[in-house]
């Protein structure tokens, strides 16, 4: 009788366990612990989906299951993950993706305060547990600077990015150290999967075939020479026209170039594929003239942000060829986000005597936009100025534009000497990525008046050095101490304005890459109306993507309008919340200008 009594309350006291143990609090984690390998779990933009993505093929880390001598308690800190994968799938070829996120939390029933999860170290490694990134990048490291502790329930984000720099699956795992001790190292694989699409390889069949310039020499008469397309992609390559842009011989009594027998409007060339063009020149027989021109091919490559979507290949054609003004471009930086400012150097072109550069003039234009967008090229020191797009009689050697959407950009400049001479094109690339959360842009009809915008902090004043971002502090026209919001010493959750625009129309445009969170308010301000009223709009961005508008007329210095709010907050794991509101009814009211 007593060893069936025993025994009752041995098993009564194995239940109780059992339930203390696992019992009903709620994980909010808890649908992470049986991982469905059939589920689509990114958690990104949906930007980079595509519909003909297959799923993740990495094996996915058996991180829930402890090892065979290692059991977790109720009191034991546990490294859980929100996701347990990450995929990025549908990006193209040559480009970065968006950041996305991972949230991990510690997860325990009654662990002590006193005794956190220490989070050590965060990298990425192969599948050997070596340390390599690939072409994947930590964007967001909250150890950084330092180890982290998460009490109970408590949770940190990491921001990981990848650029598609293959046409197989890239394969990578997110690696944290912490204290759990059964998984002192958790692995989270990380996987991206590129377009299937085509890209464009051009080759010229002269003494240097990758230099994309073909050169015609000991033309007398008439020449044929080969220009090889090559589509080294993993789908169709699409050519939608193939043209003599530049330099053109209209018949045969005309010098310059021509395309015997071209490929038909729309012909497609299949992976691993070519296409043979036969580009001619004309020549005068007697007196032989150094020309120059342009073969363009406009095809569907989309690789590398479209920068190869109008491929474009330098002809030059009979004797002293190269006695020709050389143009030297330099885009700085080659990366900008969205709204700012890319500065173009074209200050190294030389004349044909390879020192001089007096008798220059500069030809701007852009060879491609995002989309085809048509966009104005300044003056670099003087930003509010006239474009100087397609006018050959300047001699504004250092120009700038402002990237207005996500994409690649290329500039051309063409230098022209005293004789009217002009270079083969130089061309440069930057690389608009909209990795800004926030952006504000204002724009106004009279070129007279001066509008200042004004972005305030949580918890801010108008006019305020350190919690309003607006010319004085914000451009780099002027020399106030810069605001540091957010993180002291962190650049990314400050406020920048591109310019302020005293003489024109704007734009100007505040940007935050990634905002503290907290309620800002965007304000207007009239600061000089003297010479008429001004129409002003005023647009909101949230992650590149306008979201409020709102017009109204001020006619009267030193008035101000309160525009918008903005409440920013975490979100659902891939990027922050952003909520722009209008401020209705819009009301101008007197303010006193900032003392700056």
């Amino acid at each position: 009788m007593k060893k069936i009594i025993i025994s009752s309350l041995f098993f009564l006291s194995f239940i109780f366990v059992a339930v203390s143990c696992g019992g009903d609090k709620k994980d909010p984690y808890s649908e992470a612990d049986t991982v469905d390998t059939t589920a689509d779990t990114d958690t990104g933009d949906t930007d980079d989906s595509d519909p003909s993505d297959t799923g993740d093929t990495a094996v996915t880390p058996d991180n829930d299951k402890p090892s065979r001598d290692c059991n977790y308690s109720s009191a034991d800190n546990r490294l859980k993950p929100k996701n347990e994968e990450l995929l990025f799938s549908g990006i193209i070829f040559g480009e970065r993706s968006l950041t996305k996120y991972i949230y991990v939390m510690n997860r325990c029933y009654s662990c002590d305060a006193a005794e956190p999860l220490v989070i050590s170290g965060i990298s990425i490694v192969d599948a050997d547990g070596n340390k390599d990134e690939g072409t994947f990048k930590i964007e967001s490291n909250p150890v950084e600077n330092g180890s982290v502790n998460l009490k109970n329930d408590e949770e940190i984000e990491i921001g990981i990015s990848v650029v598609a720099s293959t046409w197989e699956d890239q394969v990578r795992y997110l690696r944290i150290k912490s204290n759990d001790k059964c998984k002192s190292d958790f692995d989270i694989p990380l996987t991206a999967q590129t377009k299937p699409t085509g890209k464009i390889e051009v080759k010229t069949m002269d003494e240097d075939e990758d230099d994309d310039i073909l050169v015609f020499t000991d033309v007398l008469d008439e020449l044929v020479n080969e220009v090889i397309v090559y589509n080294k992609g993993i789908s169709n390559l699409k050519l939608s026209s193939v043209v003599i842009s530049e330099g053109q011989s209209k018949n045969s009594n005309e010098m310059g170039f021509f395309i015997k027998e071209g490929p038909e409007p729309g012909v497609s060339i299949a992976p691993d594929g070519e296409l043979t063009l036969n580009i001619g020149c004309r020549n005068d027989k007697e007196y032989p003239s150094p020309l120059t021109g342009e073969l363009l091919i406009i095809n569907t490559d989309p690789t590398e942000y479209g920068a190869n979507a109008n491929k474009r290949i330098a002809l030059k054609c009979g004797p002293n060829v190269e006695k020709y003004p050389t143009a030297k471009l330099k885009c700085e930086p080659e990366k900008v986000s969205v709204f700012q400012w890319a500065t173009l150097d074209g200050s190294e072109s030389v004349d044909s005597d390879g020192e001089s550069k007096e008798n220059l003039k500069y030809l701007w234009s852009f060879a491609t936009t995002p989309g085809g967008i048509s966009l104005d090229i300044v003056d670099d020191s003087n930003r509010a100025g006239s474009p100087l797009n397609g006018d050959p009689s300047n001699k504004i050697n250092r120009a700038a534009f402002q990237a207005k959407i996500k994409g690649a950009y290329t500039v051309r400049l063409i230098v022209i000497n005293d004789k009217g001479v002009s270079s083969i094109p130089a061309e440069c690339s930057v690389e608009a990525v909209s990795d800004d959360d926030l952006a504000v842009k204002m724009l106004w009809n009279n070129k007279d008046s001066d509008m200042d915008l004004h972005l305030i902090r949580p918890e801010g004043e108008f006019g305020s050095k350190e919690s309003d971002c607006y010319y004085w502090n914000c451009s780099p026209q002027y020399s106030g101490e810069r605001p540091d919001w957010g993180v002291e010493g962190e650049t990314k959750d400050d406020p920048f304005l591109d310019i302020d625009n005293t003489d024109g129309i704007g734009p100007e445009t505040v940007t935050i890459n990634k905002p503290e969170n907290g309620t800002y308010k965007v304000t207007v301000h009239a600061y000089d109306t003297s010479k008429g009223p001004s129409t002003v709009v005023v647009k909101g961005y949230a992650h590149g993507a306008e979201e409020k508008s709102a017009t109204l007329l001020m006619n009267k210095t030193d008035t101000c309008w309160d525009v918008f709010t903005i409440e920013v907050s975490d979100g659902d794991g891939t990027k922050k919340s952003i909520k722009i509101t209008e401020i209705t009814p819009a009301e101008v009211y007197d303010c006193a200008r900032p003392t700056h």
